[in-house]
């Protein structure tokens, strides 16, 4: 995990120390180490071929072209497969969004139904403008704002989306269910009379 999030500041130390080649063999090398730590701790069903599969085209592209640039693909394709695991939901069914709450064990009112559909196409339309954002930085940016965008800016959009969700959700529903948030939103928020 602290991998994937460091990865712009890993990508930008390495393609500055090293040539591309030897950055794609050096992390093809740490990939195949945690694909073997995983295939033993889960079993290989558990590791995301979805995201291993375009990782690994990653590496090969840039070790045969010996070109950075492939690098900062990645950032790209993982906003593409968020947008797809997302969308696919909402034609699908049910929502991701509606998932996830449904997680907690409680049943949903119909209002809280519809709001999670239209909060999973926004997560639909942040991973698509972001996707876009990072694409139009790793074709013509320096890898200098690239890495402050996808390592910096990118994440503090995303916090920033979750937390004002979060809360807006909690002063709207007020969806006490034992959650770890629940202390804190029920001093902001107090549960609404029943009657």
């Amino acid at each position: 995990m602290l991998t994937a999030i460091s990865y712009p500041v890993l990508i930008y130390a390495g393609l500055t120390l090293v040539r591309p080649r030897t950055l794609a063999i050096i992390l093809a090398v740490l990939l195949l180490a945690h694909g073997v730590a995983t295939w033993r701790q889960r079993g290989l069903a558990q590791v995301s071929r979805l995201v291993l599969l375009p990782v690994v085209v990653v590496l090969l592209l840039a070790a045969l072209f010996n070109q950075g640039q492939f690098f900062l693909l990645v950032p790209v394709l993982i906003n593409l497969v968020l947008l797809t695991a997302f969308g696919r939901t909402l034609l699908w069914g049910p929502p991701m969004v509606e998932t996830f709450a449904r997680l907690r064990g409680r049943e949903l009112p119909d209002e809280e139904v519809v709001y999670c559909r239209v909060v999973t196409a926004l997560w639909c339309l942040f991973f698509a403008l972001n996707g876009g954002v990072t694409l139009w930085l790793a074709l013509g940016a320096t890898l200098a704002w690239w890495t402050f965008y996808t390592g910096v800016v990118s994440y503090a959009l995303l916090g920033i989306l979750f937390a004002a969700e979060l809360v807006y959700r909690y002063w709207r529903f007020r969806p006490y269910d034992g959650s770890l948030t629940d202390p804190l939103f029920r001093g902001i928020f107090p549960p609404r009379e029943q009657g």
